[in-house]
């Protein structure tokens, strides 16, 4: 069944020069039956992944340099507030999300408002042991905590259909980094969103180095999560009285 509805690709990057022009050229090739745009978020990297991104000069590529206020989740906000695709793609830049996922995805929202890739269903997976297993366990937290169905809080890889992610708040989700993605399914599931887990296993980098603050981040991640278990389960309780 065809999609006609225009897809943006939404792709956040920091110092990505060495993986940025295959990821694009890959994801041209997966979404080649669809009407699709790919915005490219920098974070003003100084490896110059903005000006390889300009010199590409795709029609179907659009460069957004961020010169302030920099951040995951900030990018990716600029990055759903100029998309003009009614169906948003939301991926990290470094082959850490597969695009041959990416039709399957687009399909699927045929049926649901939403699709999030999960590395914890039957099919998917991490390539690291000891990150997998931390986060599953965070993951079990996080579901126990805030209440849920979902599997994968963390992985923001997903596609959304726009009259979706519209109905949210952005000031209530985008900050931080990979922790944006806890607050946008607990709204999500807040406001009955029909979602859709699938399994995906994870990529592997191809260029350059990615984040290798694990615990660091894992912190942040709980610090965060704290926050979102004190709306749902205190805050939220208590307007409701």
């Amino acid at each position: 069944m065809p999609v006609n509805k225009k897809i943006s690709v939404i792709l956040p990057t920091l110092n990505e020069r060495l993986n940025i022009v295959a990821l694009i050229n890959r994801i041209h090739s997966e979404l080649r039956d669809y009407n699709h745009e790919i915005l490219v978020v920098d974070d003003d990297s100084p490896d110059g992944t903005y000006q390889v991104v300009l010199d590409l000069n795709y029609v179907y590529v659009k460069a957004i340099l961020r010169t302030k206020n920099h951040g995951l989740a900030n990018s990716i906000r600029c990055g759903l507030e100029n998309a003009k695709g009614q169906i948003f793609i939301v991926m990290d830049s470094d082959f850490n999300h597969k695009p041959e996922y990416l039709s399957f995805m687009v399909q699927s929202l045929l049926h649901y408002d939403c699709v999030f890739a999960s590395r914890f269903l039957y099919g998917g997976g991490m390539n690291n042991l000891l990150h997998q297993i931390l986060s599953w366990v965070f993951n079990v937290f996080i579901r126990f905590m805030v209440g849920g169905k979902i599997l994968d809080s963390l992985y923001g890889f997903f596609a959304i259909k726009r009259e979706t992610i519209e109905q949210l708040n952005y000031d209530n989700i985008f900050w931080g980094y990979g922790d944006f993605c806890m607050r946008l399914l607990y709204y999500l599931q807040k406001n009955r969103a029909d979602i859709l887990q699938m399994p995906a296993v994870n990529g592997k980098r191809r260029g350059g180095k990615g984040n290798r603050r694990f615990l660091g981040v894992f912190f942040q991640y709980f610090v965060a999560a704290l926050k979102l278990i004190y709306k749902a389960r205190i805050k939220d309780k208590c307007i409701k009285k």
